[in-house]
């Protein structure tokens, strides 16, 4: 592979889809992006343990500009499938400008959302304002069923009851919403209890953050491959039964798990299954760093997402098309075929193939074998 390792890591909130409403487009990933994400700024009051961006309070000298971003945005419209603008951080309230490239995208057709941070800055009148132009979703970050769980992981008290006046006043202005909830050894114990505030609050989706221990997150205790496992089909066995959508970032072995547990009901088994087959058991796209993702960093740096630091260039200078479709690095990470190790034997590579951002932070290689599925094909259980 090639690309220019950046010298941090290059940040953002949690790199899942945002899961829009009417469900995910069908879009061919080898020629355009599902979702875009646009790191505004580094700049965040909070100090969360888990943090990629290893966010600062002030806002970069070099971040783009407004017209950087307007200019960016434009050119987005250029893929064949518009794609989905995810406007995140550090903090995007922080830049004065947010509503300005809010109102600037869907302007242009752009389905747009916003992860802002539990802080002050997050108020009932910023919220309306979103709905007012046209925003299709806001992400808020919980971890923690209360205070005390919560709290702790984002460095802050307090958060936790900002957190939840937050899902109120989202709710109340008609402003949908949902849970970001990281994945670790120690907040894994809350999932059932998470699961109920999360329905009890009204929000439209949950999405489970699977830890890449980057940034700050180096220091926080990742789960063993087998906890992983376990956690998957936790939520396969009991998302069928929550009032909200659910899905996993970073978590790719969960569409493993999925249909594993699905050919298991219906008296089947992959054996035999041509790939094309195999793809067809997953309904959604299949979206991986690099495959469907496309990072924008503050700076203006592209990453094939906010969790693997290979830079491929930068907006100020390059096509944004050009780099997404042709770049070698975007590329390899959306050939199967490229996997090294277990995933490049694995039959559901097609819909899976690991996450390539934990694998580069847990080995050095981002075609490695996922480090934390325990997930053994047949071609090598067999030797």
């Amino acid at each position: 592979m090639t690309g220019q390792r950046g010298s941090g890591h290059p940040g953002g909130h949690p790199d899942g889809r945002p899961g829009m409403p009417g469900g995910m487009p069908r879009v061919d990933t080898d020629r355009d992006p599902v979702v875009v994400f646009w790191e505004m700024t580094r700049a965040c009051a909070l100090a969360c343990e888990h943090c990629r961006a290893e966010a600062q309070p002030k806002r970069h000298p070099l971040e783009l500009s407004t017209e950087d971003g307007l200019q960016l945005m434009d050119r987005l419209t250029g893929f064949d499938h518009k794609p989905i603008i995810v406007l995140s951080g550090g903090d995007p309230f922080m830049r004065r400008d947010l509503f300005e490239v809010v109102e600037h995208a869907v302007g242009l057709g752009l389905t747009t959302s916003v992860s802002p941070s539990a802080t002050a800055l997050a108020t009932k009148d910023r919220f309306q304002k979103l709905v007012d132009l046209g925003v299709s979703r806001v992400s808020f970050s919980l971890d923690g069923p209360d205070a005390e769980s919560h709290d702790v992981f984002r460095g802050f008290p307090g958060t936790f009851d900002r957190t939840i006046q937050m899902f109120r006043d989202a709710h109340e202005v008609g402003l949908e919403f949902q849970v970001n909830t990281t994945i670790t050894r120690r907040t894994r114990e809350y999932l059932p209890e998470m699961a109920e505030l999360v329905g009890r609050e009204g929000a439209a989706l949950w999405d489970l953050f699977l830890l890449v221990p980057v940034g700050r997150g180096l220091d926080v205790a990742l789960m063993s491959p087998e906890q992983h496992e376990e956690t998957f089909n936790w939520v396969v066995d009991n998302r069928r039964n929550w009032p909200f959508m659910s899905k996993t970032t970073l978590g790719q072995p969960f569409r493993r798990v999925s249909i594993q547990k699905r050919l298991q009901t219906e008296g089947r088994d992959i054996g035999g299954m041509s790939p094309a087959e195999v793809r067809g058991l997953w309904p959604g796209p299949v979206t991986n760093d690099g495959k469907g993702i496309f990072f924008v960093s503050h700076i203006g740096d592209v990453y094939p997402s906010g969790f693997l630091p290979y830079r491929t260039g930068n907006v100020r200078t390059d096509n944004v098309l050009d780099l997404y479709r042709n770049n070698p690095t975007f590329r390899a990470l959306r050939d199967p075929g490229a996997l090294n190790g277990k995933c490049g034997l694995c039959p559901f590579n097609v819909v899976c193939g690991g996450s390539r951002a934990r694998s580069f932070a847990m080995t050095g290689d981002p075609l490695a074998s996922e480090p934390c599925c325990p997930y053994l094909p047949a071609a090598i259980s067999a030797v």
